[in-house]
């Protein structure tokens, strides 16, 4: 049965295929490689997902963690 989590893990996958496909274009790119434009663009994406994510995180989960445990504890 599929969880919430379950589509955190998904995401988190996909973040982790993007990655691997950015750092090879970034070689390919360093090797003089051209046709690269779709895989900058996605790697633009993939920064605004992230200042959205950390964004989401500072405002959503990290205060709920701080009630369940106080950090300096």
């Amino acid at each position: 049965m599929a969880e919430p989590v379950d589509a955190i893990r998904a995401l988190h996958n996909a973040f982790r295929n993007d990655m691997e496909r950015i750092d090879a274009a970034a070689l390919d790119a360093a090797r003089g490689d051209k046709g690269l434009a779709a895989t900058v663009e996605r790697f633009r994406f993939f920064n605004e997902v992230l200042v959205w994510h950390a964004h989401g995180e500072e405002l959503a989960i990290f205060p709920v963690l701080e009630e369940c445990r106080p950090f300096g504890c």
